[in-house]
């Protein structure tokens, strides 16, 4: 899967135009838009110890501090967030693009994880004759990886259903490992409640009146 980067965020938003709807203390309702355009659109609204953003990459609604741009403000250049704790403090998300996703990548370096051991415990002596078979166990490994990458829930069948007789490579308490990480959506709406927040201060700022 791939993740945003900040410097991909930016481009998205490079002509996005920053208008101020409501600005009434810690009740606010700021949109961030292309002129004539709804794509990678936001807007974010805030009321006592709530922040909501929604738009074209989805909805989130956090809940910490009484006013949640000091929560996420970000003094520096660099766009710092902090994907972790700033989802312990979610209280909502959309069903399109959640939190977090299934991974290609994440169940690859899994499997290749699984392999290297497998291969580790031939060398070892640990494995029975039966089990030797090292070009096979690589075969079974490349084949779950294509599989993961090509569909998700075939995938999960394939692990749930995986027979460690037949089968050259043992899968054991496969439904302990975590094939998910923090999804595109949700990365990219991190950024953007930073982003907005540095334009909103900038417009507040006294050189703008």
């Amino acid at each position: 899967m791939r993740t945003p980067t900040l410097e991909s965020f930016l481009a998205d938003v490079k002509d996005h135009v920053l208008t101020i709807n409501l600005d009434q203390g810690v009740f606010r309702d700021i949109t961030l838009k292309r002129p004539n355009s709804g794509s990678f659109y936001y807007n974010i609204t805030t009321r006592p110890g709530h922040l909501m953003i929604s738009g074209d990459m989805g909805t989130f609604v956090f809940k910490r501090l009484e006013d949640m741009f000091n929560f996420f403000r970000d003094e520096s250049d660099s766009y710092q967030i902090n994907t972790g704790y700033w989802e312990e403090k979610l209280e909502a998300g959309c069903k399109r693009g959640g939190v977090k996703e299934f991974s290609s990548d994440v169940a690859k370096d899994i499997l290749l994880e699984l392999l290297d051991e497998h291969l580790k415990g031939i060398d070892s002596g640990d494995y029975d004759r039966d089990k030797r078979d090292e070009r096979e166990a690589i075969e079974e490994i490349e084949n779950l990886i294509s599989l993961a990458e090509s569909d998700e829930y075939d995938f999960i069948a394939e692990i749930r259903n995986w027979d460690n007789e037949s089968n050259n490579i043992e899968i054991n308490d496969w439904w302990e490992w975590d094939f998910t990480e923090y999804g595109y959506h949700y990365i990219w709406c991190l950024y953007a409640i930073v982003h907005a927040i540095k334009l909103y201060d900038a417009a507040k700022e006294p050189s703008h009146g």
